[in-house]
């Protein structure tokens, strides 16, 4: 009752409440992304909360006499005056994979806590008790896929309604995929509008039009500047901080054009591919002439740790290699058999998409039912082969489908059909796009996001890196080498060279600041 009240303390009262009488579970009575803090002023005690996955991450900074606290990285860096003691190794696992390996970022004295955990510092303390109130342990829970598909719906549908029946004021993103039409047809029956940023209007945008119009939405498209990516960069990345990819936050801009934050609540859909759709599951090659096979579980699930990097010095790749095996045997400790899958799960700090929620959450009233508790626990006690093949996830949203059921989606096949069918309209609607390409009939940009092949080689993006001269602060191989040369010779991917632009620009601002502070 207190979601459309501009100042209301009446949700912090009752989670104190709660805690003061010992009754507060944390992985019931809080859903979604959350920090809770805990001042004792009685006893000098503080206590601070951290939710199921840290889609809030917390980090912290102690030294002989203080301990600070933050919730984002260059802030707290900043305000201990440990923003100059930047960690090399970080900044090219950043570079490279797009995430910093827990627990460590991208400052060398500044580390992220653990999730799921009540965290306490005593009186005259420095250190942290941490105790787990919830850990993604490999358990069975359900019987059959029948059964799991019904839990996942009731919980689906709680979420929604719990927000709906407190705010009439409500907006969703809508896309030509298949988790923005299924929250379409969670929200069929409210009046709302739904947004699409695209560069222009194209497939994607004529998707989401028809699912719009089917779903009883007003659809609100939004285009941008084909540079719109790299012209956001300086601000996103100080909005979501270094060691997350700025390039997530897609609603920047349009957080105030599209007036976001004038909404109760704005729903997505993010999450399910990862939690749900066995998006992490390393899987089989399938031949190259039987492509509408299903898709299977690798039977090597040795994760890849060693980076490969002509660019970056060996013992930089062996440290980052030392990393991330580590934080993959702390996994083995509690998912021996499916470890492999959670590696970029828990903390959803190692998931390359959660700047996304850093932004939103920043930005306006942001909701994502896939990532209430209710779906978190329940994908830590789903089997991997229910994931696969979207054989959960299609049982369960086939409902909300029915009305959009010959749309197809952006990639060329049908959400409100199972695999089998879809596996033989996808290879189809593959071969159409790329005939139509080569004629020249298909042109242009037609999926949701920038064409990042045109903007890495702009002009413009050139110009950006011309006055930035990190590279020679970072462990490569050669120090006389240019960015230019590293994209030309493709020692980088072109997301890599994008966060290799990022970590550049941040270098460039922390010398600044530096200096300035030194002035």
């Amino acid at each position: 009752s207190f979601l459309k009240e501009s100042d209301s303390s009446e949700a912090t009262k009752a989670i104190l409440d709660r805690w003061m009488t010992s009754e507060m579970n944390w992985d019931e009575d809080l859903s979604g992304p959350f920090v809770v803090l805990i001042v004792d002023k009685k006893t000098s005690e503080i206590t601070f909360i951290t939710d199921l996955m840290s889609f809030i991450p917390v980090y912290y900074y102690s030294d002989a006499t203080n301990i600070v606290l933050g919730t984002h990285v260059d802030a707290l860096a900043k305000t201990t005056q440990e923003n100059h003691l930047l960690d090399h190794v970080s900044l090219v696992d950043f570079v490279l994979h797009g995430i910093v390996t827990f627990p460590y970022t991208s400052y060398k004295n500044i580390k992220q806590v653990l999730p799921g955990s009540t965290h306490t510092i005593e009186r005259e303390s420095i250190k942290l008790s941490t105790e787990n109130y919830w850990l993604p342990l490999e358990k069975s829970k359900y019987k059959s896929i029948n059964e799991a598909s019904a839990d996942l719906r009731k919980n689906l549908q709680m979420f929604i309604n719990k927000i709906t029946n407190e705010t009439n004021n409500i907006a969703q993103f809508i896309s030509g995929g298949e988790d923005s039409r299924t929250l379409s047809g969670l929200l069929k029956d409210y009046q709302r509008n739904a947004f699409i940023f695209i560069d222009e209007m194209n497939r994607e945008g004529e998707i989401a039009k028809k699912v719009a119009n089917i779903y009883g939405a007003q659809i609100k498209v939004s285009t941008r500047s084909k540079l719109h990516y790299l012209d956001i960069l300086p601000n996103c990345s100080d909005l979501v901080g270094s060691g997350s990819q700025y390039h997530h936050a897609h609603t920047y801009g349009f957080h105030n054009s599209c007036k976001l934050n004038s909404y109760d609540a704005v729903f997505g859909g993010l999450y399910s591919d990862a939690l749900l759709k066995g998006k992490a599951i390393k899987k089989k090659k399938q031949p190259r002439y039987f492509p509408f096979l299903p898709a299977t579980k690798s039977d090597n699930q040795a994760r890849e740790n060693m980076p490969k990097s002509h660019l970056f010095q060996q013992d930089v790749l062996e440290e980052i290699r030392l990393r991330r095996q580590t934080h993959l045997n702390e996994l083995k400790k509690i998912r021996e058999k499916t470890a492999e899958e959670w590696f970029g799960l828990y903390p959803v700090t190692m998931n390359a998409s959660v700047p996304n929620i850093h932004a939103n959450r920043r930005l306006f009233c942001s909701y994502e039912p896939f990532m209430s508790s209710e779906i978190i626990k329940m994908s830590a006690c789903i089997p991997q082969e229910w994931k696969l093949n979207r054989r959960l996830f299609y049982r369960t949203v086939k409902p909300y489908l029915k009305a959009s059921k010959w749309v197809l989606h952006g990639d060329g096949w049908f959400p409100s059909q199972p695999w089998y069918i879809n596996n033989f309209v996808h290879f189809s609607t593959r071969i159409h796009r790329k005939v139509a390409k080569k004629l020249g009939r298909l042109k242009g940009n037609q999926g949701p996001w920038g064409d990042w092949d045109l903007m890495v080689h702009s002009s413009k993006w050139e110009k950006f890196l011309e006055n930035k001269d990190g590279l020679t602060k970072l462990p490569v191989i050669d120090h006389t080498i240019s960015v230019e040369e590293i994209l030309d010779t493709r020692m980088l991917s072109i997301e890599q060279y994008v966060n290799l632009t990022q970590v550049l620009y941040e270098l460039d601002k922390n010398d600044s600041s530096n200096h300035r502070y030194e002035e």
